[in-house]
């Protein structure tokens, strides 16, 4: 048996995977407002610090991508 361990929330995983579609429009040449919004949820970071850090994965980096997950849910809740 292997123990699997979840640690998001199903509102979580539902933002994140939001997040990652807004993500994906940030990338394309055209993704300007996306790429607005990024750099809002993330405290004003620089695109170009936003876009190195969406290029790697590891501990530090899902605190601060759980960090942008939890802000853009708390803002699906305050639209809704």
């Amino acid at each position: 048996m292997i123990d699997v361990w979840k640690l998001e929330t199903q509102a979580q995983d539902e933002a994140s995977e939001d997040l990652n579609i807004i993500i994906e429009g940030a990338l394309e040449f055209s993704g300007v407002a996306e790429r607005a919004y990024l750099r809002k949820l993330w405290d004003d970071e620089s695109w170009e610090s936003i876009k190195k850090k969406l290029m790697v994965e590891g501990s530090v980096w899902y605190v601060w991508y759980m960090d942008g997950v939890n802000r853009h849910l708390t803002n699906i809740l305050a639209e809704a």
